[in-house]
Formats: C-alpha cells, sequence, structure tokens
C-alpha cells in the first residue's frame, strides 16, 4: 500500500480532529440544550401550578376558577395555567373537574392510584396520542377535612421538536462542515508546505560538484527557515569533509609514491647491472629503510583510523603529569643529545589529571618528537607542566625554524606538511599532531600552538581538573 503524502496526511489529521472535537461539541450542546429547556419546561409547570392553586375555588365538593374576566392578561394567563389540568377527590377518587384538553388523553385513575399521588407529588412525564406530557401532582386542602389532588399538565411537544430539529441540523451540517474543512485543509497544508517543496528542489539541485551552493532561507525565522540552516550547516560539513577527504587521498598518494619510487629505482639499477656483494648489500639496506617507512605510514594510518573509528577504548584512572613528562622526557634524551639539543622539564608537583596514562604519554612523545626534528642543533626544547587551579597545562616550547601564518590552521590536519622538502629529510609524514589532537580531543583537553617562522614553536594543551 502506498504511504500518504504529508499534505494528504496533515489533511486527513485536521479532519480527524475537527471530526472529534465537532462530535463532542454537538454532544455537549444537545445535552446542554435538552437540560435548558428541560428546566424551562418544569420552571413553567411550576408557576402554572401556583397560578391554579391561587385561581382554584371549592364549594360543596365542585371546583371552579375564580379570576376577573375583564382582565385580558389575567385572562390569557388562566386559559393557559388551565389548558391541562384535572382535581380529583383524594377520599374517594372522585375525577372534581377535569378541562376539554385533559378529556381526550383518558388519564383516569382508580381510588387507589389517586391515594398513591398523595404520597408522591413530584412532576412526571407520560407518553400520549399528542405527544409528551409533563404533569404536576399537588394537594389542595380548602377546608378542614377536605383534601384535593390537583394535576396541572404542559405539552414537551416543543423541546421535542427543537431537540429533533437541532438534531437533524447537526446530522446534517456537520458532514458540510467536514467536507468543507477537508477542502480548506489540503489548501492550508499544501500552501504550508510550499515553501518545503521549494527547499527539497534546491537541495536536489546540489550535488557533489555543487557542494558550496547552499538552499535559500527566507528569513521569515520559522521551523522551515531552521530546517534550512540546518540542512546548509550539514552542507558546509559536508563539503568540509570531502575536501579534508580530497587532501587525504592527494596527500596519501604522495607519501606512498616517493618509497615506491625510491624501491623501484634501486631494483631497476640492481637488475641493470653488475654490482659486488657489498653493493646489494648497500641497496637492499636502503630498500629496508623505505620498508620500515611505508610500516610506520602504514601502522600511524590504522592507528589514527582506529581510533577516529572508537575502536581504542581509553582508561579512566588518575595520571601525574608532572610524573609522566619527566618521565617520556628521560627517554627523549639520548635522542635530542645525538642531535645537540638541549632537552629539559620544568613541573609543578601534584598536577594530577584523570585520563589514560598510555595515551597521555603518546601524546607527549608526538609533541617532543615533532620539536626535535624542526629544531636546529644547539636549538633548546623545554617541557613545562603548570597547575592551574581547575586546569592543567602542558607546554613544549622549542627553539625551532617556527610555522608560518598560513600554516598554524592547517598544522593539526593529517598528512598537513608546512615545508616538505624539510619533513621528508626529518622522516615525518604529517599524522603525529593529527593523532596528538586526537588524544587531546578524547580528554576534553584543548591543543593549540603559538609559532612564528625563525621564532620556534609552544604547543600547550590545556586539561580540566
Amino acid at each position: 500500500m502506498k504511504p500518504f503524502t504529508l499534505r494528504t496526511t496533515l489533511t486527513l489529521s485536521y479532519t480527524a480532529i475537527l471530526a472529534l472535537l465537532l462530535g463532542l461539541i454537538s454532544v455537549v450542546y444537545y445535552h446542554a440544550l435538552s437540560l435548558q429547556l428541560d428546566a424551562e419546561a418544569t420552571d413553567e409547570l411550576s408557576e402554572l401550578t401556583s397560578a391554579m392553586h391561587t385561581y382554584l375555588r371549592f364549594d360543596q365538593g365542585n371546583a371552579e376558577l375564580a379570576f376577573d374576566r375583564n382582565d385580558a392578561d389575567q385572562v390569557a394567563f388562566v386559559e393557559r395555567a388551565s389548558r391541562f389540568y384535572q382535581v380529583f377527590e383524594i377520599a374517594t377518587g372522585r375525577l372534581v373537574q377535569q378541562s376539554a384538553a385533559m378529556a381526550p388523553l383518558g388519564l383516569h385513575y382508580t381510588p387507589t392510584e389517586v391515594q398513591a399521588f398523595r404520597d408522591r407529588t413530584r412532576q412526571i412525564d407520560i407518553t400520549t396520542d399528542q405527544g409528551r406530557i409533563r404533569l404536576s401532582n399537588s394537594l389542595l386542602t380548602p377546608a378542614p377535612g377536605e383534601t384535593y389532588l390537583l394535576q396541572v399538565g404542559v405539552r414537551l411537544q416543543a423541546i421535542d421538536v427543537a431537540l429533533d430539529q437541532f438534531l437533524e441540523f447537526l446530522l446534517w451540517g456537520a458532514p458540510v462542515v467536514l467536507l468543507v474543512s477537508i477542502v480548506a485543509g489540503r489548501w492550508m497544508a499544501g500552501r504550508a508546505l510550499k515553501p518545503l517543496a521549494e527547499l527539497a528542489a534546491a537541495s536536489r539541485a546540489i550535488d557533489v560538484t555543487a557542494l558550496t551552493r547552499r538552499v535559500p532561507v527566507r528569513g521569515a525565522g520559522d521551523e522551515l527557515d531552521a530546517v534550512a540552516l540546518a540542512i546548509n550547516d550539514t552542507l558546509g560539513r559536508l563539503e568540509r569533509a570531502i575536501a579534508d577527504m580530497k587532501q587525504f587521498s592527494t596527500a596519501l598518494a604522495h607519501e606512498l609514491r616517493t618509497p615506491l619510487a625510491a624501491l623501484r629505482g634501486e631494483t631497476e639499477l640492481a637488475l641493470m647491472e653488475a654490482r659486488s656483494p657489498e653493493d646489494y648489500q648497500r641497496g637492499l639496506a636502503s630498500q629496508i629503510e623505505e620498508f620500515d617507512r611505508l610500516t610506520r605510514l602504514i601502522n600511524q594510518l590504522l592507528t589514527l583510523a582506529r581510533a577516529e573509528a572508537g575502536e581504542i577504548p581509553l582508561a579512566r584512572a588518575p595520571v601525574d603529569l608532572g610524573a609522566l613528562a619527566t618521565t617520556v622526557v628521560q627517554s627523549l634524551e639520548p635522542v635530542s643529545r645525538a642531535r645537540d639539543l638541549t632537552l629539559t622539564c620544568e613541573s609543578d608537583a601534584g598536577v594530577v589529571i584523570t585520563g589514560d596514562a598510555g595515551w597521555l604519554e603518546r601524546l607527549l612523545l608526538n609533541l617532543i618528537d615533532n620539536a626535535i626534528k624542526f629544531t636546529p642543533r644547539d636549538g633548546r626544547i623545554v617541557v613545562r607542566v603548570v597547575g592551574h587551579g581547575g586546569s592543567a597545562l602542558v607546554e613544549v616550547k622549542d627553539t625551532g625554524i617556527g610555522i608560518g601564518p598560513e600554516s598554524v590552521p592547517h598544522i593539526f590536519e593529517r598528512f598537513y606538511q608546512a615545508d616538505v622538502s624539510r619533513s621528508s629529510e626529518s622522516g615525518g609524514v604529517g599524522l603525529g599532531l593529527s593523532l596528538a589532537r586526537w588524544i587531546a580531543d578524547r580528554h576534553g583537553a584543548v591543543i593549540d600552538v603559538a609559532s612564528a617562522p625563525g621564532l620556534g614553536s609552544t604547543f600547550s594543551v590545556r586539561f580540566a581538573r
């Protein structure tokens, strides 16, 4: 079954809600109208009964109406009050008086039934050939020892007609209202969804070759503008991600091409001419160096890929940054001395954070190794660990050749090398600082660099404690 479109779904939803509300309101209004009309009939009957008590006179067992027949208003009121009435003598059950309109209704009672009305003088509804009639039962005692039952009635036909007409109006009017609501709701849904359709069309026009384009924002500040802004943000992230992928592919191809070209050249040279065993050994040693470079590159790529994919869990334990930095500096001192560099560590006591000691050690190794690679002979590298209240700061400062301002924003990107020839000489592939940033991010730290050409570089990592 083909699913409904959003426009149809909205229209059906609006109509269903309206139908439910209309049905509920109709039931409430019908019930309220019924109660109101019923209450008015009850009040009218009570008023007429009180009037009959006033105008009825008894003389020797006979009843008659006494009123001013010259008063037109009084005459009209008494005629209305006495249209349906009858009087019974309680003691004998005898019918004393009955109106002309009451006689055809056939309301004849036995003495026992008349006696029963004495004990229940409430109003009752009866159904006759002329429709429903409401009767009031009340007692009259014109003289000691005389008790009469007075029944006064009003017809309920007007109430029944009014309720029937109202119900008929609901039964005919509700479908018309729902039909109009379907048409109007579909038109309103189409009008409301038109900007969304335009947004979808604009989105479909953007492909991988045109990621610089953006969907239009109407400026209304509504939910559709929020969707458009979210799509534009996603396109921006996608554009950056594809740019990173292109840069990564180019850099990876470059890094792989150099050692492979060297390996092929040395192999072709060995095949072209006869060489002494010593020359073959030197050639094989050179090839092993290229293999080692390829192995390091692949291992670093695998480590970084696994790290960014979340496949490498991090431990959470107290780590003394000062002690860790001291250990790392001591392990790298032979390397720095071999390059005639001075490597020192300055640390405050008790700078403890929560993290993974192994990955934090690798972070320091990458930063210090980077400083060693790009610091000329007789240079100086200082590692500082300082505690600042709720944070801990690790700095690796060198007197190296520095980084140009155009390269600083990209220094932590994969395979980025500010000076390719310099990096090739140092054996770097541009992955160490990317891994360092990942380690810092996973520890909730902020890594940054301050550098200028010829003035050295300072890498800082600030941890929350």
